[in-house]
């Protein structure tokens, strides 16, 4: 596992050390620890679904990788 990439994530959108790639996004191990830990009914859930619908947008998730 390379948990030591650097990428800018496609939750938050910053520039992060540390995370997982799902097709060709990054996401930051902060992010990955929120969401895991977000119940369906938290007021934050549409934003990481919203967030997490640019991967399978073509060519916009490119922008997120190293």
């Amino acid at each position: 596992m390379e948990e030591n990439r650097i990428g800018i994530c496609m939750i938050c959108e910053q520039q992060r050390l540390g995370g997982i790639h799902i097709i060709t996004a990054f996401i930051c191990d902060e992010c990955n620890n929120e969401i895991v830990k977000t119940n369906v009914n938290d007021q934050r859930y549409p934003f990481f679904v919203k967030q997490m619908r640019k991967v399978f947008h073509t060519g916009n998730s490119r922008q997120y990788m190293n």
